[in-house]
């Protein structure tokens, strides 16, 4: 009797997870905001990000035209490393936990750091493996989220690649990604 209770707890703990609208268990699960890949390009992977992080003033200008200004520290790539971002929820990174996905190779990026919602106060040019939140839209698993790598956590290659959690999801093509 003992076993089928430990056996009944295990199947309805892994059911429930699996149910965990707000914390998916694995990456590349159908968005639940439409609108989250947008965001993130929007948020972190533009065509017009400055690229010298000691060039304050046109930072600020960036900031302004982007009105991201309640965000006290934001993170940007440049787009040069496009490809690498989007490769994250793909065959370019390692499922991480939850829906996160993190790059097998350290990627460039640059973290803003805001004073006073007005002000940006420090740019600094980073590389390091990022993690991603990584979800699907119509079949095809793209970012979602940036979740900053404070332990500056690595891949763990014992866990598949995010394209494994990609059963009914597609690779998206670079063209199809932006208008280009």
């Amino acid at each position: 009797m003992l076993s089928f209770m430990v056996i009944l707890t295990v199947v309805l703990h892994t059911c429930l997870s699996e149910l965990d609208i707000l914390h998916p268990s694995r990456p590349c699960t159908e968005a639940k905001n439409k609108n989250a890949y947008d965001t993130f390009l929007y948020q972190h992977l533009r065509k017009d990000i400055p690229t010298d992080p000691r060039n304050l003033r046109k930072w600020q200008q960036f900031i302004d035209k982007i009105n991201t200004w309640d965000r006290p520290k934001q993170s940007f790539f440049p787009f040069r490393e496009a490809r690498s971002v989007m490769a994250v929820c793909s065959s370019g990174g390692k499922m991480h936990e939850g829906n996160l996905c993190i790059s097998k190779k350290p990627l460039r990026f640059f973290t803003v750091y805001i004073k006073n919602m007005k002000q940006v106060k420090n740019v600094t040019a980073q590389k390091q493996h990022v993690i991603l939140g990584c979800d699907t839209f119509e079949k095809k698993c793209r970012p979602t989220h940036f979740k900053t790598n404070k332990d500056n956590a690595t891949p763990d290659n014992k866990k598949p690649d995010c394209s494994k959690a990609m059963a009914n999801t597609s690779f998206i093509p670079f063209e199809e990604l932006f208008q280009i």
